[in-house]
């Protein structure tokens, strides 16, 4: 990948990360995040560590209450649209 939209990317990510809440899964995705750059800058197994950061992320949604709300929610349209 070329180096600006990369940087692009690591800076959504940045930005992203200021507004998830201050609890472990939010500290696990900052030290991702942070691997990534270093990765970037190191010359690490970017990769693997961008495949762990998005394992994580989803795994955070799935635990997320809005997205179970949503999830109920559209279950709910669904079931009335039939």
């Amino acid at each position: 990948m070329d180096a600006a939209p990369l940087a692009a990317l690591i800076s959504d990510l940045r930005r992203g990360i200021l507004d998830l809440p201050d609890v472990n899964t939010s500290a696990r995705l900052r030290a991702l995040v942070g691997r990534v750059e270093n990765a970037v800058n190191d010359g690490g197994d970017l990769a693997s560590i961008a495949t762990q950061l998005e394992g994580a992320a989803r795994a955070a949604l799935d635990a997320d209450p809005w997205v179970l709300f949503h999830r109920t929610a559209a279950r709910l349209a669904s079931a009335l649209r039939v």
